[in-house]
């Protein structure tokens, strides 16, 4: 199934970005109810709990498309506390990733380079390297029909509008697979394949996480704030927030660190 997503529209990333403008033009004092009342929301350990995505979106929503985007996907980090350089958008969105798009209203050209976004650096980057990886150990040979030349032509032509509508994703791709498909499958919520890090770092994997992310450690290293990840760690293991992609983006960084540099 993989390309399916980026060709078709079915990231809830693309609901954001329709949603996005809406959004602005909502008065302020609706707006920052809005924020107050979705940032009190608790979070939750599911694979992708609604009330981060909301948190997500009010929190960047506001933001050129480019950083929105980088904002949503990232790994919610903040790189001034973290205590690292901040990137520039042209550092993650270089020309020659994006090329120019044929003239679109400004709605359907920011879905559109999102969408595409995705399909040059997220696909082929991570999915189908992952896939790959995983195949070959099996000594499997994988095929992804969506990224069959002749679909994926057809669906990069397609007008963006086609494929998110309102609050639904692969609008296009649903409809075709209604005569074959029962509708509760079509209708359902999206679930993707997410590892239950957030949960997994409140359990069994918090011991290692509080040994990779010691103060101590991490003061030695002098790379990032101690006390920035102090402060993720305990919101995290309380239960107050999930900071589960930092975290786990800081412990990959610790197991590298401690494999090539064991004097860290």
């Amino acid at each position: 199934g993989e390309g399916a997503d980026e060709l078709f529209g079915g990231y809830p990333t693309y609901l954001g970005h329709v949603l996005s403008p809406s959004f602005a033009r909502l008065p302020r004092p609706i707006r920052r109810a809005l924020t107050r009342a979705i940032s009190a929301l608790p979070d939750s350990a599911t694979k992708v709990p609604l009330s981060t995505l909301f948190k997500r979106f009010i929190m960047s929503a506001h933001l050129p498309w480019q950083e929105r985007h980088l904002a949503w996907c990232g790994t919610g980090l903040d790189p001034a506390a973290l205590g690292v350089p901040t990137p520039s958008t042209d550092d993650w969105f270089p020309p020659s990733r994006l090329p120019p798009l044929p003239p679109l209203p400004p709605r359907e050209s920011v879905l559109a380079s999102a969408m595409l976004l995705d399909y040059r650096t997220y696909l082929g980057d991570q999915l189908l390297v992952k896939l790959d990886r995983a195949t070959m150990l099996v000594a499997l040979e994988a095929r992804s029909p969506y990224l069959d030349p002749d679909v994926t032509q057809f669906a990069l032509r397609l007008d963006p509008a086609l494929k998110v509508q309102g609050w639904t994703t692969k609008v296009l791709l649903k409809r075709a697979a209604r005569p074959w498909l029962p509708r509760r499958i079509i209708r359902r919520r999206k679930r993707g394949l997410s590892v239950p890090i957030a949960s997994w770092l409140r359990r069994g994997l918090q011991p290692e996480a509080q040994r990779l992310l010691a103060p101590e450690r991490l003061r030695r290293q002098g790379v990032v704030s101690d006390v920035y990840v102090g402060k993720l760690l305990a919101e995290h293991a309380g239960g107050w927030a999930d900071h589960a992609r930092g975290l786990w983006t800081l412990i990959v960084l610790q197991r590298w660190l401690e494999r090539w540099t064991p004097e860290a």
